[in-house]
């Protein structure tokens, strides 16, 4: 049996009714952004209803949550614009940089994520650690 590929960007779909339901914005509020170019019109055949993919969902949401906070509705957009790059570049960050992830202490949760050497001469390793008491670094020396 052939397992099929997944993709969120190209399976995950949502219609505009849920996504306004989901954000809190209006139809309405997702046409006008979207005739004004701050949302990513959706590929819709004729008298079918909007399907935005799933990634709409975390740009309303950024949208939203600027206009809240009192920015303009340009502004907003471009905000939530600059979030998605810090966003892609933290996601870099992490697939190249962690190296191992652990769980330990079945009754606790504990994470322990190796980050590397911190010196040219590899003896102090920097991990991140996320315990009961919260998350936080250390420097270990080997």
């Amino acid at each position: 049996m052939m397992k099929k590929q997944f993709s969120l960007k190209a399976d995950l779909v949502i219609g505009i009714g849920d996504l306004s339901k989901l954000t809190g914005v209006s139809t309405r509020q997702l046409r006008y952004w979207e005739k004004r170019g701050y949302l990513e019109a959706p590929v819709t055949e004729k008298n079918v209803t909007r399907k935005y993919e799933f990634e709409a969902f975390y740009k309303v949401r950024a949208i939203k949550k600027y206009l809240d906070e009192g920015f303009t509705l340009p502004k907003a957009a471009e905000q939530a614009d600059k979030q998605k790059k810090q966003v892609v570049i933290c996601k870099k960050f992490i697939n190249e940089m962690f190296i191992d992830v652990s769980i330990e202490d079945g009754e606790k949760l504990f994470g322990r994520i190796d980050m590397g050497y911190v010196d040219v001469e590899k003896i102090q390793h920097l991990y991140g650690i996320v315990d009961e008491t919260g998350s936080h670094f250390e420097i270990v020396k080997e």
